[in-house]
């Protein structure tokens, strides 16, 4: 492999690459450098599960016209402008309600 990308897929014209993946992880290879360290195993996970959740729910992305890879896939659940806020909101709601 070179990069990511099989050489037979080379060979045969394909022009897929992981480009997006290896951007991704360079993204928390920074984030983590300045944080040093989590303090537990879970701290890490936490962080990781907001970086997904960021990633797909809040910030849009040039390659699909300024969409968030969520509204790309269709689900559209109405955050407004305040995107991140908004689903703690509804995290923290619904969190609420099955604890009673």
């Amino acid at each position: 492999m070179r990069f990511g990308i099989p050489i037979k897929a080379k060979r045969n014209g394909l022009k897929h690459n992981n480009n997006h993946i290896e951007r991704y992880n360079q993204d928390i290879k920074d984030r983590i450098k300045t944080m040093r360290n989590f303090g537990s195993d879970a701290g890490a996970e936490y962080f990781l599960n907001l970086k997904h959740i960021i990633h797909n729910f809040v910030n849009p992305h040039m390659q699909i016209n300024g969409k968030t890879p969520a509204e790309a896939a269709g689900i559209d659940l109405k955050l407004g402008r305040r995107k991140l806020l908004n689903i703690i909101r509804r995290c923290s709601k619904s969190r609420h309600h099955s604890l009673r």
